[in-house]
């Protein structure tokens, strides 16, 4: 059996594909790399939730043996949000909690789809009917809880569970490599733009005219002042939105490091 989504009646997300196709017209399909596509999944899953950063983290990389940095947590972010909006998404469905987590917009509708094998078609009235998920609003991140999650107890012959350790210790070694040599492709979708202080202000492609440039470079004056501990500076937004992200990092995207990711929302 294979779980896909409706999303907002109008995309299907088929997570073992890890595909966004459009239900208007069905050529038109986005592939997510792996990943990405369990980002998605997991905040289908915890609809009306915030999920953490380190939930990511741990549930999409690090319970397959993969240990990998906040960086490539943000560069599959931004791919997922890329995708969303080539597939159609006007409005980015996935809010950023600052400081606290990303969550599904409250006006977000999922229907779930189970596809069950058949060998032969059931009657019509037989058929199994989709199930519709209707985010609720996220309460005031004040409340929120963390979430704590144990995974039942799987018990294996001591043969198997060698075979497994070794085979994630390989593949984990593989992944942490090519997940590394990925992460400094972050950047190319950021240029220098200026010095503000001791910051190294870099601004999303996006962003080109001089008035736009002026504009972002604005959201950086708040953080003068912790220049010298995180240096480096990442602005995007969103252009038909008054949305905007700031990621400062102790070190460049190029290198390991930690960063804060900020995100604004103008009143108009």
């Amino acid at each position: 059996m294979h779980k896909h989504y409706i999303i907002n009646n109008r995309v299907e997300f088929h997570p073992a594909a890890s595909t966004l196709r459009d239900i208007a017209s069905p050529d038109r399909v986005v592939v997510l790399n792996s990943p990405a596509g369990r980002c998605l999944l997991l905040l289908i899953e915890r609809a009306g939730t915030i999920v953490t950063q380190q939930e990511f983290l741990d549930i999409v990389w690090q319970r397959r043996g993969m240990l990998v940095s906040p960086n490539t947590y943000y560069q599959n972010i931004s791919i997922l949000r890329k995708g969303l909006k080539k597939i159609g998404f006007e409005v980015d469905p996935i809010v950023t909690i600052p400081r606290i987590g990303l969550t599904l917009a409250s006006d977000t509708q999922i229907v779930i789809k189970d596809a069950h094998p058949r060998p032969t078609e059931l009657p019509e009235e037989e058929a199994p009917e989709p199930r519709v998920m209707t985010t609720p609003a996220v309460p005031p991140p004040l409340l929120a809880e963390p979430v704590a999650v144990t995974g039942a107890s799987v018990h294996r012959s001591r043969w198997l569970t060698g075979i497994l350790i070794a085979l994630l210790v390989l593949v984990g070694a593989g992944i942490v490599g090519h997940s590394s040599a990925r992460e400094n492709r972050f950047i190319d979708d950021y240029r220098f733009a200026a010095m503000v202080g001791a910051c190294h202000v870099y601004l999303a492609q996006d962003i080109q005219t001089q008035n736009e440039r002026s504009k972002a470079l604005t959201y950086v004056t708040q953080f003068k002042d912790a220049c010298t501990s995180y240096p480096w500076v990442y602005i995007s937004w969103y252009p038909l939105l008054p949305r905007a992200s700031v990621i400062r990092c102790d070190r460049s995207m190029k290198e390991p490091n930690r960063c804060i990711s900020d995100y604004f929302i103008e009143e108009r």
